[in-house]
Formats: C-alpha cells, structure tokens, sequence
C-alpha cells in the first residue's frame, strides 16, 4: 500500500496584507487629534474675543430711524465722529468720496457753501479745492484757521461741503461744478460752528485777508529788478495808474522844494520809472490808496539820494509834513473764485440729496462686552511713571 504525501503551502509574512496597529501609533494619533481640538478651540476663542474688543471700540454712526451711515474713521475736534460718504453720482463710472461729520442734530464739513442772499437762501456756490486765498476763516473767525479741506484737495476736483438742506438742518450735501459761480455772496454755511440754531453767518467778500506786496521794485534805480519766488509782478495793474503817479509825484515835488528853500533843490531824473510791485501768487494789488502809497515811497527814495537832511532838523521837519499825508499801506487781496455748486442726490433716489436721507437725532452703538460693574487692571509697563 502506497501512500501519499500531502504538503501544505507555508505561509510567509510576505503574502500579508495591511498594517499592524501598534499602541504607539494610537498614542499618536491620540495627542495629534486632541491637541488640534484644544489649537482649534483656542483660535476660535480668540477671534471671538478679537471681535467683541472690536465692537466695543468701533463707533457705528446711525439715525433716528436706525439707518446706517456709516462707521466713524476719525472724531473731530468737537468728538463728533466723521464718517466717509462715497459720492457714486458723478457719471462715467467714477467714484469720490468726502469726510462728514456727525453730531446729534446736523452734518458738519470742513469746507464751507456761499449763498447769493442774506439767511443761506439763493444760490450755492462753494470754493475750489485747496482755496486758501478766498476765504480761510474757519469758525473761530480768524484767518487762516480752517475752511479748508485737503483730503478733498488731495483727491482732486471736486470739492465738497455740507450747506443748507431744504429745512435747514441737519443739512444737505453740495459738490463744486465747472461753472463760475454768477452771484456775489452775501451769506455763509458754517456747519462746524457750535450754535444752537443754523451755522449761517453773513459774508462779505470785501473783508478778506490782505497781504503787504512787495515793493522792492518801485522807483529802483536798478535797471533789472524783479520779483522775489511766490510772487508775481503787478505792472498790469500798476500801469493804470503810472500818469496820475507821475502828476502826483511833481507835484509832492514842488511842495517839498517850496519847505527846503533855494539852497537845496528836489528833482524828479528824466530816466525815472515808476518800476513795478509784486503781490504774492493768487493776490491782486490792491487799488484803494495805492497812488499816495506809491508817491510817498518815490518821494522819500528821492529825498535819500539827494537831499541830506540831517542837519536841518527844521526843514526835515517841514518835509516831512508835506509827504507825511501820503503815507499808506500797499496791500494785495486775494481774488475771488467761487464755483457754482450742486446738490449731490442720493445713489438710489436722484430727487433726493445724500443726506437728506437721514432723519436726526443720530446716534452711535454702545460697546458690547462685559458687564458694567466688571473692572480690568492693566499692568503699567516698564516705561510708564518715569
């Protein structure tokens, strides 16, 4: 009897398949799942924290109604806080945008609308941007301290300014145009004014600020002479007036030989010249007085070169008596250039202006957070107290 021999196939770890799970490899995974969740949980507890902190100091801007105007990018001297409003309205795709202040009953703007009539009513003009020669008086009344705003300056035209509304307060929102405004001014928006009512003021364009000219240039014997940088020469306007000068001149000339006697003699040279005066840029001379001002600097330029006086403290005296009449101020104004300005309607409503969309009082949202009676302590730093 034969017999046969049965073999099994051997079973080598090569015919394997997987993967052994080992504790360490749990432990790992254990630590990697669980701290991600603690890393997780923390970064969302710090973005909430984040958020509430920002809340509580981010100052939204609303009206009566609980419309939003915005969020407050700055405050203004006042505490008021400003608020960016985009103007969308210009056409060809174009976008502005202008600060506007907020109080608790009316908008506020740093720069200013000009109205043809008494009481803010008539037409609205406004200055060009960065006009500080038209009209710099801010609300304190003193030239050069406000009334002008340079981020509109710096975004280029047009200017913006918050005027009259069309039941005065809170007021509404006007935009330089191309045109020239065709009124004189009488009256003047001033929304940053503190009063209780409107911030209209009447407006003359006669009491603006003027500037001494320069008048190196008169009656100078130098044959080249010309004006210093930031000025420019005024011999248009100054020609005008050069034949009633020299009238006037020999004249004043007389009257001081008649006071000095035959022993010493005045004389106007054939080669005189009247000369020039500077004004700076964006001023006009002045025309009020300007003949005897002008007179009475050629005289004592006159009387300096030729006459010495010193010695005869009566007749100097004398002389001047004559010329001191004619003693004045050679001033340069700044000329006026106001454009006409137009109401700037709202984006969704073209009948109504941007800000007229907004019933008053206004108000800002109260910080989020903590309870009131909860106190925080912050340690001082290592600079602090010193």
């Amino acid at each position: 009897m034969t017999g046969t021999n049965k073999t099994r196939p051997s079973l080598t770890l090569s015919n394997q398949k997987g993967f052994v799970v080992t504790v360490e490899l749990i432990l790992i995974i254990t630590i990697l799942v669980l701290g991600s969740l603690v890393g997780l949980i923390a970064i969302r507890d710090a973005l909430f924290k984040h958020y509430v902190n920002k809340q509580s100091t981010e100052a939204i801007v609303a009206d009566a109604t609980g419309k939003l105007l915005g969020k407050a990018v700055d405050f203004d001297e006042h505490d008021a806080p400003r608020i960016f409003l985009f103007d969308r309205t210009l056409g060809d795709g174009q976008t502005q945008r202008t600060l506007i202040g907020v109080r608790d009953d009316r908008f506020t703007s740093r720069e200013a609308i000009y109205y043809s009539q008494q009481n803010c009513s008539g037409t609205p003009c406004i200055k060009t941007t960065s006009d500080e020669t038209t009209d710099s008086v801010g609300a304190d009344a003193q030239s050069g301290s406000g009334n002008v705003s340079y981020f509109n300056a710096l975004q280029g035209f047009p200017n913006y300014a918050v005027g009259r509304g069309s039941d005065g307060l809170p007021g509404a929102l006007f935009r330089e145009t191309t045109e020239v405004c065709p009124v004189d001014i009488q009256s003047r928006w001033v929304s940053q004014k503190v009063v209780a009512g409107e911030p209209c003021e009447a407006f003359n364009v006669d009491n603006q600020p003027t500037d001494p000219a320069y008048a190196g240039c008169l009656a100078n014997s130098v044959e080249s002479c010309e004006c210093p940088g930031s000025y420019e020469d005024e011999s248009d306007v100054l020609d005008n007036y050069v034949p009633e000068i020299e009238r006037s001149l020999k004249k004043t000339v007389a009257q001081v030989n008649a006071r000095i006697g035959p022993a010493r003699s005045l004389e106007v040279p054939s080669d005189f010249t009247v000369g020039t005066l500077c004004c700076r840029e964006a001023y006009d001379l002045d025309p009020k007085g300007l003949v005897d001002a002008v007179v009475f600097v050629a005289t004592e330029k006159l009387i300096e070169e030729q006459l010495d006086l010193s010695d005869s403290p009566l007749v100097e005296e004398a002389v001047l008596a004559v010329i001191a009449p004619l003693e004045g101020d050679i001033n340069c104004t700044s000329f006026i250039e106001f454009r006409a300005a137009e109401s700037v309607p709202a984006a969704d409503n073209s009948a109504e202006n941007a800000l007229e969309q907004f019933e008053a009082p206004f108000w800002v949202n109260a910080p989020s957070g903590q309870a009131e009676e909860e106190w925080f302590s912050t340690e001082p730093t290592g600079s602090e107290g010193r």
